[in-house]
């Protein structure tokens, strides 16, 4: 079949007398061209290509057979079914022959060199090739086998075949002289000469310049004034505040200075380290504008998107650029993808009671709402637990509407100060227990009751005496232990009536009596004051809501309800005659938790 190598004749052209071998895909036959007997027998590598890499092997091979020429290469072949190439024998010397010679002729030895460097560029090496050296020293590519070899792979292999040329010698030819030959080279040293000297006398003398002032200037611009003038330049790097990036600080010599032309003026760049773009995700242009001062960094375009896909707040930073973390000089501009607020549509929040106020926020913010108000109430639940929401579970509301929490916060705070080392009271002494008196005389004990607790303790017997048991509560009360007789009048308000049977007058004694006195002496009231409230929100005010409380000696009151922190970032909040008890101080709450605190001023 026309175009294989399985029949007597390739392509109807070459016929088949023998197959020499096999190298992987590659067929090696020995074949007749028809009509050319007399040639002799001809080489042809038939190539089996049946993968798209085995077609790219081929036509690279066929491209460095082309840019070679090799002088063995009779015809190249690239056609579907039929990828083949055909090669004559050369006569000459091999390169192992010329390799062994003691003395080799000069010119061969270069062009050896120069076929082995023009392997290489095309990815070959000489050991892939059979070079043939004609009876002019002439080194020909007799045959090139397929290869793919990377440059350093090439040169290796090329030094190693050529390593035999530094042992024998070499036979150089000498030509001709002729006096067109040797002219060239006289004028060519007669103008050197020339030049030298004029070189000699400019650098043994040479001309005073002064230098020129090129402080402020850039540096380009700089440098191509001063060479301009005959001086050398060179640079080195500095940091001036208020100078433009690339402007020249300092120049040394200074201007004014008379120097030699050819001499090197040296001048100071303004080239500050970079500086490194901070985050501005989700602040506000203010906060931007503040971030970006402090990092010596300006605020270029801002461009208002929409920011409803990305749940932004409208004045809130989406993207930024450069990309935070990335290099920037002083004075660089950050462009800002600035949100213009969400659009109408509509999502809903999911039950968030009972949820930590983070994890409520959380929630709100994936839905695209703003938690704007925070109302704190007093509870027996966690503290910072959602306790109601607004609005409602599953009711739609339009995106980047303002959600309302009522979270959750202990009914009772901790003493405002520390209780210090106040006096112990004094060790409780029981009265002393006294015998009774034989004589059983009731009534002068009566009367003997301070006035001030008694005064219904004389009516209680006036309307007892008719009743028969007047006599008997008068025996059985000097009968009962008299030391308890004295302790409990002071405390006579706490027996309803003094008639009851004596079963009642025993417990009496085991009140205790030092408690008595107590209430009888109240502490004495701190005098009652206005403060005034004077305190300016800080820029970096975490996320959420924020409140100020006063904490005296009658605790703790709302003094600013819940307000968001993006609100009053960098305000100030200002309040006159607020009454206290005491010692007073303001408390800042951000999220519930303390942000700072102050002592309050009159």
């Amino acid at each position: 079949m026309t175009g294989t190598a399985e029949t007597d004749r390739i392509d109807h052209k070459y016929e088949v007398l023998s197959e020499l071998g096999r190298d992987g895909h590659v067929v090696q036959y020995s074949v007749q061209e028809a009509g050319q007997e007399s040639r002799g027998p001809l080489r042809l590598d038939w190539f089996e290509v049946g993968t798209s890499a085995q077609r790219r092997s081929f036509h690279g091979y066929r491209s460095g057979l082309k840019a070679l020429a090799p002088a063995g290469l009779l015809d190249v072949v690239a056609r579907p079914g039929a990828y083949y190439t055909v090669w004559q024998p050369l006569e000459g010397q091999t390169l192992a022959e010329f390799l062994a010679l003691p003395r080799r002729d000069e010119v061969a030895v270069q062009g050896l060199r120069d076929l082995g460097t023009q392997l290489t560029e095309q990815g070959f090496a000489l050991p892939d090739a059979q070079v043939r050296f004609s009876e002019a020293g002439e080194a020909q590519l007799a045959y090139l086998a397929p290869a793919e070899r990377t440059t350093e792979e090439a040169v290796a292999l090329n030094t190693k075949a050529l390593l035999p040329l530094g042992k024998g010698k070499l036979r150089r030819r000498r030509p001709a002289l002729s006096v067109w030959a040797v002219l060239p080279g006289l004028l060519f040293l007669g103008e050197a000469g020339y030049l030298g000297a004029q070189a000699a006398r400019i650098y043994l003398n040479p001309p005073v310049r002064e230098v020129q002032s090129v402080t402020g200037q850039p540096a380009e611009a700089a440098a191509r004034k001063l060479t301009d003038a005959g001086f050398r330049v060179a640079y080195t790097d500095g940091e001036g505040s208020g100078k433009a990036v690339g402007a020249v600080l300092t120049q040394d010599p200074p201007a004014g200075t008379n120097l030699p032309v050819g001499r090197q003026v040296t001048l100071t760049v303004n080239n500050p380290p970079p500086l490194i773009v901070p985050k501005l995700d989700d602040l506000t242009l203010d906060q931007v504008a503040s971030i970006l001062a402090e990092n010596r960094l300006a605020r270029g375009n801002v461009v208002t998107i929409d920011g409803t896909f990305s749940n932004s707040p409208k004045g809130r930073v989406i993207a930024q650029l450069p990309e935070t973390g990335s290099s920037m000089q002083r004075g660089d501009k950050v462009t800002l993808l600035v949100s213009g607020g969400i659009g109408s549509k509509q999502t809903w929040l999911p039950p968030l009671t009972g949820l930590s106020f983070e994890d409520a926020r959380d929630l709100a913010r994936r839905a695209g709402l703003v938690v704007h108000t925070v109302t704190r109430k007093y509870s027996d639940a966690r503290e910072n637990t959602v306790l109601s929401q607004s609005p409602a579970p599953y009711v739609k509301v339009d995106v980047g509407s303002p959600v309302t929490l009522s979270i959750a916060t202990v009914r009772f705070s901790g003493p405002s100060q520390s209780a210090g080392n106040l006096p112990l009271p004094p060790p409780y002494v029981p009265p002393v227990p006294v015998t009774p008196a034989p004589v059983p005389t009731p009534t002068p004990v009566t009367p003997s009751v301070p006035d001030t607790q008694t005064p219904a303790t004389p009516a209680t017997p006036t309307p007892a005496t008719p009743t028969p048991a007047t006599p008997t509560p008068v025996a059985p009360t000097p009968a009962t232990p008299t030391p308890a007789t004295p302790t409990p009048t002071p405390v006579t308000p706490s027996p309803p009536t003094p008639t009851p049977t004596p079963s009642t007058t025993p417990p009496q004694p085991s009140t205790p009596t030092p408690t008595a006195p107590t209430p009888a002496t109240p502490a004495p009231s701190s005098p009652a004051q206005t403060v005034r409230l004077n305190y300016t929100f800080p820029a970096n005010l975490p996320d959420g809501s924020v409140d100020i409380l006063v904490r005296d000696a009658d605790g703790e009151r709302t003094v600013l309800a819940s307000t968001p922190t993006s609100t009053v970032t960098g305000a100030t909040a200002q309040q006159d005659n607020i009454p206290v008890r005491g010692e007073a101080t303001f408390i800042v709450r951000v999220n519930g938790q303390e942000f700072t605190s102050f002592p309050a001023s009159r």
